[in-house]
């Protein structure tokens, strides 16, 4: 059985192969070392052992059927319609975004026939698009789609699904992962909002983001207000992560050690790139030592975690952590020290630059959930951001949600109605949207972020010059 596994490593790179091509990621094996096999090797026979000897503690059911499986896979195996685009950023980078464009039971074709208001739905760091759909029931990817709306599923640059550049190799240029949350607002989120509304042909597009993405969004808003406030028709923000003054004594520890620090001057670009073994590790403890799994997540993200779904933590971390890099999470934590939300500071001695979330502009309308047991957005944190979110006049909705924590916007009990919550507002929102209606134009000349109507508008404004 051993022997049979040595050659049953499937890594996130021939996923991707998969998904969108060869091309995509693939490893050089011809630069392995001997241990580079060997070491693989050896940890899936020790975790097949492990496994064997805890057989009896196992009931593997369809509950776990999301384990080795990735997002398109995921939904299409519980019913789903769901594709993948791939597209460029200004910089060079390459994303891979999902859409589950309708209901459970209807074909693809059919469901992008019908043409449904696009919602985008974003995640956090250390996480990717998987993790919208580990819940299963419910997921919040599932929810948005039975709703009528049409889902797309971004991941940022650095996550296995966004492991791709122009010009630059990952795995051997340092330079690929030289951005931080800066990076992000300023080139992924164009290009992905940029993307979905010219292959969907409307306007405006809803946002819904855990954690970073929430952050990331907020932060694109009042930095490029007069973009945002035509393309998006709400945002809601599950734990959005801005300032963080008051997250648990974990992250600032690690801030105020500079671990990060050393590993990005001794050229440790990249965090959390974990093999898949790990993973699998990972997935098999909180199967057979929930209790143990649930600890941990007490000291880090939830302070009761008894109100996330458990039975999905080894789903969960099958997938979870993602990469990310080092200069990113560097990013994140230097939110702790000061009461604000800042960009990033590559040196000790560089000035601060706060993005000011009261500029936000007022047509953009806010929805911000706040869990009470949050141990890395604290609701003290939360309520600063509401501040700013009144100020601004953008906040339409704060809900504080007893007994939620970090992980429980993503892995929420069957009975919780937080997903319905933020259906509801979405929905809402759009609602005030009108679709556009194809036209039988030509758009040659159709500029950078120029919508059909402003095409239409511009050529009859030219024209009446030209006559004058």
């Amino acid at each position: 059985l051993c022997f049979f596994f040595f050659f049953k490593q499937k890594t996130a790179y021939e996923i991707l192969s998969g998904l969108v091509g060869s091309e995509m990621c693939i490893r050089d094996r011809s630069t392995q070392s001997t241990w580079d096999f060997i070491f693989p090797q050896m940890l899936h026979c020790f975790l097949l052992l492990f496994f064997f000897i805890s057989s009896e503690c196992l009931d593997v059911t369809s509950d776990q059927s999301d384990m080795d499986k990735n997002t398109q896979e995921m939904a299409i195996s519980h019913g789903y319609p769901c594709e993948n685009y791939t597209i460029f950023t200004s910089d060079g980078y390459k994303l891979l975004l999902f859409r589950i464009p309708g209901k459970q039971g209807e074909p693809l074709e059919d469901a992008k026939k019908k043409k449904r208001q696009p919602v985008i739905l974003q995640h956090g760091i250390l996480e990717n698009s998987d993790s919208f759909l580990v819940n299963e029931k419910p997921a919040i990817a599932y929810v948005l789609a039975d709703g009528g709306l049409d889902v797309w599923i971004p991941n940022f640059r650095g996550t296995m699904y966004s492991r791709e550049h122009k010009t630059l190799d990952p795995d051997k240029d340092p330079e690929y992962w030289n951005f931080s949350m800066d990076e992000l607002v300023k080139f992924d989120l164009r290009s992905i909002f940029d993307f979905v509304i010219e292959t969907t042909k409307y306007t405006k597009v809803a946002y819904v983001a855990h954690s970073m993405g929430g952050g990331i969004m907020l932060a694109a808003a009042s930095e490029f207000g007069d973009y945002y406030s035509k393309h998006l028709s709400s945002i809601a923000a599950l734990g959005p992560s801005t300032c963080l003054k008051n997250a648990n004594v974990m992250m600032k520890l690690v801030h105020y050690m500079s671990f990060l620090n050393l590993l990005n001057f001794f050229g440790f670009n990249e965090l959390m790139n974990l093999h898949d073994n790990i993973h699998t590790f990972m997935s098999i403890f909180c199967h057979i030592l929930p209790s143990v799994c649930s600890t941990f997540i007490r000291f880090v993200a939830d302070e009761e975690p008894a109100w996330d779904n458990s039975d999905k933590y080894n789903v969960f971390f099958n997938h979870y952590p993602d990469a990310t890099s080092t200069t990113q999470a560097i990013h994140i934590l230097q939110q702790v020290k000061w009461q604000g939300y800042y960009k990033y500071r590559p040196y000790f001695f560089s000035l601060y630059h706060e993005y000011d979330l009261t500029k936000i502009p007022a047509s953009i309308p806010i929805a911000l959930f706040a869990g009470t047991n949050d141990k890395l957005v604290s609701i003290i944190d939360s309520y600063w951001l509401k501040e700013k979110l009144t100020t601004s006049g953008s906040l339409r909705l704060f809900k504080e949600l007893e007994n939620h924590g970090h992980l429980t916007f993503i892995l929420p009990k069957p009975e919780d109605t937080l997903y319905k919550d933020v259906v509801d507002f979405t929905l809402s929102q759009l609602k005030q949207v009108e679709k556009i209606i194809p036209q039988p134009v030509s758009y040659t000349h159709l500029r950078a972020h120029e919508t059909r109507e402003d095409l239409v508008c511009r050529l009859l404004l030219e024209k009446k010059k030209k006559t004058q």
